[in-house]
């Protein structure tokens, strides 16, 4: 009898220890992993459980916490920063690298490196060209990387930067090993850091399968003690908010981005899943191509924008989940300037402005995302109605879509007269406005000077008030001079089955995965 009671318990305690896999209904497949190459939002998603960084922001307010350095210093005049970097961090240990020591300040100066200076030896081989580094102006805000020791780096700053340490936070600051670099240029394959990316952080990447699932296991090293709390991560790419709902209603996944009003309804109803929600701290627009003739003109910029019917967009395209953007950057965000007014739906006014302008039978390119994001759950949609309202002042656009990996470079290359597109922004808003910086990728290629002593200025200054005050200037420029057509803020909601716990969508949407288990 007691032999078996004791096989009874052993079964028991297998089964409480079986393997747990936490599956993610992806909304996209990522182009790259590579933190270094990439603004795209499902890029960041997939890279954010591999990497870590020097600091992090916590999901509720985004307070900056140490994370790879332990602590820092900030010199007096605000421009040298001192990281001691923690000690015993390992890189991830996997079938196309095998890490010879723990993380320290050569892995840092590595990572600046790759961000910073075109003739990194990578470069040849690999080209890498962070969109931050433009819109943040890091190559002329860092001044130096310096290993002070082993495991203290300093950073030299050519201004204060009241937002240097909430871009540490973000993915394309991921610290990435140094010794993993250098073997790839020795074996002449620069290019497996966009493919088989190595980290430090919770989970170590697995396998990809483009357009369908992506697989990673716990980080039996990380630095972090007791977390993850998931033995394997499964993101299940599914790219339609349809499928992604009844995915999770059929416990096929445990946790999906929800992009539908119809779709996050229903989900609400059902008593095994529960919906956490945040506002729009995103802005979803319509980005106009000022390298082409006919939108070089503010005049014909601003007809198009007021030939838009935004509020029947928001009410068909968002229902209950989204507000019309009346700025650059989200309602909710602490420097919105809640002074400015959306342009008000005028198909009269913006014939005359065609006609003023001298533009007769415009015909221009109108670029659809083939994505669904919070800032816009269905851009084919709200392409259509954009080319029926466009049409009723005597514009005729043609609705045009690619890959996502392919629209993102085409939009890049300026191949589009205009695109809709998105951005989910931050609390610091440096990150959003910054988009629209002279170099930046706003596909808009639009620079003006005044708006980027603006944003510079901002970042400049720690006075709360006169940072708020700066970036209104800012905002008021953009909307005077109309390089985006700002058209929604959405609403972010992540629906999840009961049997997850710990999980807390960040006040920017980030979505994460240490700190979440099963029961």
């Amino acid at each position: 009898m007691k032999k078996l009671l004791a096989l009874l318990l052993l079964c028991s305690s297998i089964s409480w220890a079986a393997p747990s896999t936490l599956r993610f209904c992806a909304a996209g497949s990522p182009k790259t992993l590579d933190p270094a190459n990439t603004d795209s939002g499902v890029d960041e998603s997939s890279i954010r459980p591999v990497y870590g960084r020097l600091v992090e922001g916590t999901l509720e307010d985004e307070r900056i916490l140490p994370s790879m350095a332990e602590s820092w210093t900030v010199s007096a005049d605000g421009r040298r920063y001192l990281f001691k970097l923690r000690h015993g961090i390992k890189f991830h240990s996997t079938p196309w690298f095998t890490p010879t020591r723990d993380f320290n300040a050569d892995d840092v100066l590595f990572t600046f490196a790759r961000l910073l200076d075109p003739k990194h030896p990578l470069q040849k081989s690999y080209p890498t060209l962070s969109p931050y580094v433009a819109s943040l102006g890091w190559d002329k805000l860092i001044q130096g990387v310096k290993k002070i020791a082993e495991d203290q780096v300093e950073v030299q700053l050519a201004r204060v930067d009241a937002a240097f340490l909430n871009d540490l936070a973000s993915a394309f600051a991921s610290m990435q090993s140094a010794e993993y670099g250098a073997q790839l240029l020795r074996q002449g394959k620069a290019q497996q850091l966009a493919t088989l990316p190595v980290g430090t952080g919770p989970f170590v990447f697995k396998s990809l399968q483009q357009d369908s699932v992506i697989r990673y296991e716990r980080n039996p090293t990380y630095f972090v003690k007791g977390e993850p709390r998931v033995d394997k991560l499964v993101y299940a790419i599914t790219v339609d908010r349809n499928v992604r709902t009844q995915r999770l209603k059929r416990n096929e996944c445990d946790i999906a981005p929800i992009t539908g009003s119809v779709e996050l309804a229903e989900l609400q109803g059902d008593p095994a899943i529960t919906v956490q929600s945040a506002p729009g701290m995103n802005i979803g627009f319509l980005a106009f191509n000022l390298k082409k003739p006919p939108l070089k003109q503010l005049a014909v910029r601003q007809a198009l924008d007021m030939a838009i019917d935004k509020a029947a967009i928001i009410k068909t395209v968002f229902g209950a989940g989204g507000v019309v953007a009346d700025s650059i950057l989200p309602r909710v965000n602490w420097a919105h300037d809640g002074t400015l007014k959306a342009p008000t739906y005028n198909p009269e006014k913006a014939r005359t402005l065609l006609q003023q302008a001298g533009v007769k039978n415009l015909e221009i390119s109108l670029w659809a995302m083939p994505v669904q994001r919070f800032y816009n759950p269905n851009a084919q949609l709200m392409a259509q109605m954009i080319q029926a309202d466009w049409a009723k002042v005597g514009v005729r656009a043609r609705i045009m879509t690619f890959e996502w990996g392919e629209y993102l470079k085409r939009v890049d290359a300026g191949e589009h007269d205009t695109a809709l597109l998105g951005w989910n922004g931050e609390i610091e808003p440096a990150s959003t406005a910054g988009q629209l910086a002279c170099g930046a990728a706003s596909a808009s290629f639009f620079c003006d000077k005044d708006f980027d002593a603006a944003i510079a200025a901002a970042k400049q200054t720690l006075d709360a008030a006169q940072r708020k005050k700066l970036y209104a200037k800012a905002q008021q420029i953009a909307m005077t001079q109309l390089p985006w057509s700002p058209i929604a803020n959405g609403a972010m909601s992540v629906a999840l089955r009961k049997n997850v716990v710990g999980f807390k969508l960040g006040v920017d949407g980030t979505i994460r995965f240490d700190g979440v288990s099963l029961r």
